[in-house]
């Protein structure tokens, strides 16, 4: 590892390295802390979809929006690109991306509310915006009751699957747009749940941009919100630190609760298939399908909620 290090402190013009040091608790990629001649970087060594077709091409979008974001003054680490501009070196046969280290604490749900629905504002203030149609395709009851039947899942899981596949069918079906639908999208972080936030030097950071891209703004407000609060009243909090800062008035509908279940269904599904036989994969995926339920359970007093702001 040491010499991947080295080789990626020449690719990205680091510096001389002085020592390295790997940081736990990432859950798709590895990562290294890396102290050189000119500083302190963040090496990041891509593990999760890194075979698919579009891998490279997705970073690489998602890096000019994170690019953007720094220019404009957003508050997050500052991106290295390679000398010819871009955000992967090929290493060994492994994808890294870097950036300055930034030391600071990583929030929980519950808290620096206000200061998440804002940093969400200024995110979206500064990206581009375009009006798109919604295009939702929500799984059917049958697609959730098969993934319970994947070969070798522990039990636990492929009980709490087939006993969720109705439920998460429903929501999904509940909270997906209308063909027709179109509204405002933004090119924005994607993914701004705590994990992906750091509260550093008086003010909240985003840090990993690898999800960014053209987001419903209704959607990621919502999605932003739901990740953060650990109740209802959380819920309505960041969105009105949100509306304050951006202007923004959101729909009150359950389409806007979309965004969220997607994202969320789609990383059950990942954690399903790929990694179920590990104690992370298990972790997420059980924990995923309970977050998904209890939005079913709670979606009425959801949006109960945002009609009040």
């Amino acid at each position: 590892m040491e010499t991947m290090m080295a080789k990626a402190a020449e690719g990205f013009s680091l510096g001389q390295i002085e020592s390295t040091v790997r940081v736990e608790g990432g859950l798709s990629n590895d990562m290294w802390r890396v102290t050189t001649t000119d500083g302190e970087f963040a090496v990041k060594v891509m593990r999760a979809h890194v075979d698919a077709p579009d891998f490279r091409d997705r970073v690489e979008a998602s890096f000019a929006i994170e690019m953007n974001a720094f220019r404009a003054g957003i508050p997050c680490p500052e991106p290295k690109p390679t000398p010819e501009g871009h955000a992967l070196l090929g290493v060994d046969g492994h994808l890294l991306r870097v950036h300055r280290w930034c030391e600071g604490i990583s929030p929980s749900p519950g808290g620096y509310l206000d200061d998440a629905g804002d940093l969400l504002a200024k995110i979206h203030r500064a990206g581009g915006h375009t009006v798109r149609t919604v295009d939702d395709q929500p799984r059917e009851i049958g697609t959730w009751a098969a993934l319970a039947e994947q070969p070798r899942l522990p039990l636990l899981l492929a009980d709490q699957l087939r006993s969720a596949a109705a439920r998460l069918g429903r929501l999904e079906a509940d909270t997906a747009a209308s063909p027709d639908l179109e509204t405002t999208y933004v090119d924005s972080h994607g993914d701004l749940d705590p994990k992906n936030t750091l509260f550093a030097s008086g003010r909240l950071l985003a840090v990993d941009w690898d999800a960014a891209g053209s987001r419903p703004i209704a959607r990621e407000a919502v999605t932003l919100a739901l990740d953060w609060a650990e109740n209802v009243e959380d819920f309505r909090r960041v969105l009105t630190a949100y509306a304050v800062s951006s202007g923004t008035t959101l729909p009150t509908e359950t389409w806007v609760f979309g965004g969220w279940v997607e994202g969320l269904s789609g990383w059950l599904t990942y954690n399903v298939e790929q990694r179920a036989d590990t104690d992370l994969g298990l972790r997420e995926a059980s924990g995923t399908c309970a977050r998904l339920l209890a939005l079913h359970d709670a979606l009425d007093e959801h949006l109960s909620a945002l009609k009040t702001i």
